[in-house]
């Protein structure tokens, strides 16, 4: 279980990363279609829809969705990485990240369809979508990323012996 976290972990401190280098993500499909198992989820309607997250998905949605990318202290802007809550009452609670790779709690002004239909169209196509035989998980996308290819391989060795 450990694992899993730290790559939740990892996601979250990495978003803009992710974010910076959205071009370049979205035109390697093993990038975009990296899995990201973030529990995101609202009342009502349960997690269902937003199950099978990638990295694409969430470039993308932060990329079109104006809600998804919140005000944070100092004029700064967070990307939000978590959501969840309720449509009716608004409620909400979410995580996101600011550009120092400080992840925080938030809430939406007011969770609208605007902030998780985007979302969860995303990721109907992205699972509709071809996609690649052996996508990158998030580590191995951020060890390309910033250029480091040593630390990718030995993460990519530790995984062959676990397979095995």
């Amino acid at each position: 279980m450990k694992a899993i976290k730290d790559e939740k972990q990892l996601f979250a401190e990495s978003a803009w990363l992710l974010f910076n280098n959205r071009e370049r993500i979205l035109a390697d499909p093993r990038m975009a279609y990296a899995p990201i198992d973030m529990q995101n989820g609202l009342m009502y309607f349960g997690s269902k829809a937003f199950e099978g997250a990638t990295i694409g998905v969430y470039v993308e949605w932060w990329q079109t969705c104006e809600q998804a990318i919140v005000k944070v202290a100092c004029g700064q802007q967070g990307l939000i990485v978590r959501f969840g809550g309720s449509p009716l009452s608004g409620v909400n609670k979410c995580l996101a990240t600011a550009p120092d790779g400080t992840v925080f709690e938030t809430r939406v002004p007011h969770l609208t369809s605007n902030l998780w239909q985007p979302f969860a169209r995303l990721c109907q196509r992205y699972a509709k979508g071809e996609r690649p035989e052996q996508p990158f998980c998030i580590e191995e996308v951020v060890c390309r990323l910033t250029g480091q290819t040593n630390r990718c391989i030995d993460f990519i060795n530790e995984r062959l012996k676990i397979w095995r």
